[in-house]
């Protein structure tokens, strides 16, 4: 029985369908796992051994090697909520969408050549913003020559390329509608900015001012009972002319305007823009400040604002400029980076009108912890200029990226309440 048994031992594997093994893994999903894995060591992994000991050995300066910044680049690609997907198949890499915009990032593999142990693998960058690509000044595209070693595939080098389609009408056509779009922002914030004063306006003298020049400059009194004058807008606006549109208040009795924004250049392809006290915006894609009275449509509000970069000294040298590097942070990020924070002044025309709640920024912050830039994208109209005057000042701990200092772009909120509410 015993010799049954023994001799059975040996026979059944024979008899068994042979198990097999996994397919190995392809450069393409070495590169997906490098950059998007959730291992441990995903990274160094497919990091050539000479490239990994050298990276172990150089220090940033924050107590972190080049090994461990990587890693940390990678962990931020994959966090601040973005939904991400790759694929190991097919013309496309990796496909993002960010639910705060609803902005879309799509990575294609434009070329995937295997040669011996070696692969070259090349990819564009593709970007879209309420279901239309945007233009970019040119083509990235970017190629990874990956290489076997000890049977797996390794990271042997990056190289950048730009594609520039200049005889190209369609790129060309897309340009030009993206220079429209920035033009009609610039039209869109010059609008709301003199909503804004004429509201402004109303408080302090109970009817509406009827030309942009008396907007510019208005009397107010203050606590102590003297008498300040306030600029409510800019000398460029009060003249009524800004980048490339003409603007003019109409329809003016004091108890009720309008104001229009009409592109200087007749057949811009630009729109008009035009509002009334409400303060709801409309817009008219014949460009005719008549036609956007008479029958515009309604248009998102969503005004820019931009802080000025603080003087250069005197004695600085002009130094050929470089696109800064810029990465996205959370909130809750920033907020333990701030040095000094200046809380805002309560405007006294919303603190009469009962007027609270939240104004809500997107911030450039400087590679200095400077605020070089922000973009008001809610709030209401009384309480967003008090909330940029403070944001503005406020000062923050330079975020490093591999130990050097970038910009960053992020949000930041500002809460106006009343007291005894």
């Amino acid at each position: 029985m015993c010799r049954l048994l023994v001799v059975a031992a040996f026979l059944v594997p024979s008899f068994l369908p042979a198990q097999t093994p996994p397919p190995p893994q392809t450069a393409r999903q070495a590169l997906i796992e490098m950059f998007f894995g959730t291992a441990p060591n995903h990274l160094e992994k497919h990091l050539l051994d000479t490239t990994r000991k050298a990276f172990n050995k150089t220090n940033t300066g924050e107590g972190m090697n080049t090994l461990d910044e990587l890693a940390m680049f990678s962990s931020m690609a994959k966090a601040g909520g973005t939904k991400l997907e790759t694929f190991d198949t097919g013309p496309t890499l990796l496909q993002a969408e960010d639910p705060r915009d609803g902005g879309k990032i799509e990575i294609t593999v434009e070329r995937d050549e295997l040669s011996g142990d070696g692969d070259q693998i090349e990819i564009a960058l593709h970007m879209t913003k309420g279901g239309k690509e945007e233009v970019l000044p040119f083509t990235p595209r970017v190629t990874f020559a990956m290489k076997i070693e000890s049977e797996i595939w390794r990271l042997n080098e990056i190289s950048f390329t730009v594609h520039l389609p200049l005889g190209d009408p369609e790129f060309l056509k897309r340009i030009q509608d993206q220079q429209n779009t920035q033009t009609e922002q610039t039209a869109k914030w010059g609008l709301q900015s003199i909503v804004t004063a004429e509201n402004s306006y109303h408080v302090v003298h109970g009817n509406y001012a009827c030309s942009l020049s008396d907007l510019r400059r208005v009397s107010k009194e203050s606590a102590d009972g003297k008498s300040a004058t306030v600029n409510m807008l800019a000398g460029d606006l009060a003249s009524g002319k800004r980048g490339g549109y003409i603007f003019a208040i109409s329809g003016c009795d004091g108890n009720e305007y309008k104001v229009v924004a009409e592109p200087e250049a007749p057949n811009s392809g630009q729109r008009a823009f035009c509002a009334d006290e409400s303060g709801k915006m409309r817009a008219s894609a014949d460009g005719k400040a008549t036609t956007c009275l008479s029958s515009g449509e309604a248009v998102e509000e969503r005004t820019h604002l931009l802080v000025a970069p603080p003087a250069a000294s005197s004695s600085a040298t002009l130094q050929p400029s470089q696109p800064p590097q810029r990465v996205r942070v959370s909130q809750g990020v920033t907020q333990g980076l701030i040095i000094s924070k200046v809380q805002p002044v309560y405007p006294e025309e919303a603190r009469v009108a009962r007027i609270q709640g939240s104004v809500v920024m997107k911030a450039v912050i400087s590679e200095t912890g400077d605020i070089a830039s922000l973009e008001v994208l809610s709030g209401h109209p009384f309480l967003a200029p008090a909330a940029m005057d403070a944001v503005k000042q406020w000062k923050y701990r330079p975020y490093l990226l591999q130990g050097k200092p970038v910009q960053v772009e992020t949000q930041i909120t500002v809460n106006f309440t009343l007291s005894g509410n």
